[in-house]
């Protein structure tokens, strides 16, 4: 991995930007600031709420709808201190629309030059970009940040729902499919398995040496030996040495690693680890992938070259196309239990929830905080 972006003078850095002429972050990534901006409208209902409906309550219930010398006073302050509260929500409203703080625009500029110059684009996605458990969850997940070349691609994946899972991943597309294999990374584990879902004990594999104490395998039940002929003594000591921090899983033509971890890109060790997969442990995954063949599919079997040598015969040495490689379908998915997807009932629950927490946030603070004003306000 070239690195030289991480610790470039900024002065430097910021000239290569300018030459590229591009930013990395999408608008459609919220800023703390922006966060900040919603809260604070929020806090100003509840304030009218709490202010004014104690007034309007005394005067409509205690004093015949007449506001006395001090309800006035009080009011009156209300409203200074609500006037105060508005000019500095204005200047909250221009500061969060101003660009990032220089030291946050450098740091995104170091690791969008620092993914150019090992050939990877700064590109994020509002939507899954492969299959796989990370990105099954239920209201999807979006990619951010994220770096793609043709067939790989890595940065941060956070799922969109409220306290939402964030991962750390590579994907790398692989040459032809193989059986649904998931490794569990037992350096990731606390408690229990930090995998999205849970898999049927009955799927776990043994293998040899004491590869068991840095991955627990999960394998389809008529799959164990393909397993084993895909998870070779070199592949084994790939992943300890390169790969032993994250989860692995592959699924049809995808090779995913990764870990519940949130991960700051502008740190030469998070590339060196990335650069440590794919140049390790993920091309001898891809080399057995191309070898690999399902017996269980007919034509699968046969090997390519007696296949290629009978069709020639039997076609009059027409071009030969290879057959596409394929999974059984009792190798193309694990038994597993998905915390995360719920019935239409439950999600129907969660997005009354939702609406009923937004109307709590923000409609119930204003109709009383109007309320209370109006009381006020029509008191004589």
């Amino acid at each position: 991995m070239n690195l030289y972006w991480l610790t470039a003078p900024d002065r430097e850095v910021a000239a290569a930007v300018e030459a590229q002429r591009r930013e990395s972050r999408p608008r459609w990534v919220p800023t703390k600031r922006e966060m900040l901006v919603h809260v604070n409208r929020a806090l100003i209902l509840w304030y009218l709420c709490l202010a004014c409906l104690p007034i309007g309550i005394k005067i409509d219930g205690t004093q015949d709808g007449v506001a006395t010398p001090g309800d006035i006073t009080a009011f009156t302050i209300v409203l200074v201190i609500l006037a105060v509260w508005i000019v500095g929500t204005w200047r909250l409203e221009k500061w969060a629309k101003l660009p990032p703080s220089p030291r946050a625009r450098m740091k995104e500029w170091r690791r969008m030059l620092t993914a150019l110059a090992n050939g990877f684009e700064p590109e994020a996605s509002r939507t899954a970009t492969f299959a796989a458990l990370i990105t099954a969850a239920p209201r999807g997940v979006f990619h951010y940040p994220r770096f793609a070349a043709p067939g790989v691609e890595f940065g941060t994946l956070t799922e969109r729902r409220r306290r939402g899972d964030t991962w750390q991943y590579i994907a790398v597309k692989l040459p032809a499919p193989l059986p649904h294999l998931i490794l569990d990374a037992t350096a990731n584990n606390r408690v229990r398995s930090d995998l999205p879902v849970g898999v049927g004990r009955g799927q776990r594999l043994s293998l040899e040496g004491d590869f068991d104490r840095w991955f627990h395998l999960y394998s389809p039940a008529a799959y164990g030996t393909d397993a084993y002929s895909v998870l070779t003594p070199d592949v084994m000591a790939a992943l300890i040495d390169d790969a032993s921090a994250y989860n692995v899983e592959i699924v049809d033509d995808v090779l995913v690693f990764f870990t519940a971890a949130t991960v700051d890109f502008t740190a030469p060790e998070h590339w060196e680890k990335v650069g440590a997969v794919l140049t390790g442990v993920a091309p001898r995954i891809a080399r057995r992938a191309r070898e690999y063949r399902d017996e269980r599919v007919p034509g699968q079997a046969e090997p390519r070259v007696i296949t290629a040598l009978r069709f020639g015969l039997e076609s009059g040495g027409k071009p030969w196309v290879e057959p596409r490689s394929r999974i059984g379908a009792d190798g193309r998915r694990l038994d597993i239990r998905d915390r995360r997807q719920r019935n239409r009932v439950v999600m129907a629950l969660a997005a009354v929830g939702y609406f009923a927490f937004l109307v709590f946030l923000y409609a119930i603070p204003a109709i009383f905080g109007f309320a209370g004003f109006m009381s006020i306000v029509d008191g004589k």
